[in-house]
């Protein structure tokens, strides 16, 4: 089985989003490997080679990638496990930026204003998209586990899902101004957001949004903001978004200089007697 062919049938068996899988295409394709080829001499190789025409930061993302499928392969038993370790991919660490809770609250504010609304399965975008972005920073879930949110995987004002990218279930715990939220919206199917609102029109919404409210950012931003709030109040901000690997939500996704809010200046230098 070629590697194109394996990363396909991994999206598929993760329900992977539509980018994870082309992104996946995309490195395959560069790569004219067989899935039983796959270990970490025949991955470190092709780094250190990427490296010399690839910035750092996209060689990072492709030892990233290629190290999920070569632990996948592994698990499946199409290739043999190895002690040795995939090489390291040092990268310039970029600042991460989140929306305060003040631009939240301008967010959701133009949102409740929006005007117009969804054709096929009709929604007023003043009820769908406050509901979006209360539930999406609560829940601190990606855009893709958004879309694919059903009513029964509700219990009270927790949410359990499988994530789509990791294949684990998840379990959020929802504020009452999300689950509120929830309540303006019409109920097509078993579906939350994905009958309202497909992933084309919410990104064209939400760049909307963001316009309309004066902010700059994209909808990650939501998962950011909902990753450093959840730092901020003593919880693990892993633990909120559903990571697997310790401390990449903290190197990716928390806006220091949210966390650093509270925190107070080392104490001044006494300034000298005058007179």
């Amino acid at each position: 089985m070629t590697l194109t062919d394996y990363a396909d049938s991994y999206c598929t068996l993760i329900g992977g989003s539509r980018g994870y899988r082309e992104q996946l295409r995309v490195l395959c394709r560069r790569l004219p490997w067989h899935v039983h080829e796959l270990d970490p001499y025949l991955i470190s190789d092709y780094l250190q080679n990427a490296l010399r025409h690839l910035s750092p930061s996209t060689v990072v993302n492709h030892r990233r990638m290629l190290t999920t499928l070569y632990r996948r392969a592994v698990r499946d038993g199409l290739a043999t496990k190895s002690t040795a370790e995939i090489c390291r991919v040092k990268s310039p660490p970029k600042i991460i930026r989140a929306w305060t809770l003040d631009e939240l609250r301008r967010l959701l504010d133009a949102a409740r204003q929006m005007k117009g609304g969804t054709v096929k399965y009709p929604c007023e975008y003043r009820h769908v998209m406050p509901a979006y972005v209360l539930v999406g920073y609560s829940s601190g879930l990606r855009r893709g586990d958004m879309l694919s949110m059903r009513w029964d995987d509700f219990s009270g004002n927790r949410l359990q899902v499988v994530m789509s990218k990791t294949g684990m279930p998840h379990v959020c715990v929802l504020d009452d101004a999300a689950m509120r939220s929830l309540e303006m919206l019409p109920r097509y199917d078993r579906v939350v957001f994905g009958t309202i609102l497909c992933p084309d029109r919410l990104k064209i919404t939400m760049k909307r949004l963001v316009a309309l409210a004066g902010l700059t950012g994209t909808e990650k931003w939501l998962r950011r903001s909902s990753a450093t709030y959840a730092e901020l109040s003593g919880l693990s901000a892993s633990y909120q978004l559903g990571h697997q690997t310790p401390g990449m939500a903290f190197r990716h996704y928390v806006d220091r200089a949210i966390l650093a809010e509270f925190r107070k200046p080392v104490p001044s230098i006494p300034l000298a007697g005058v007179g």
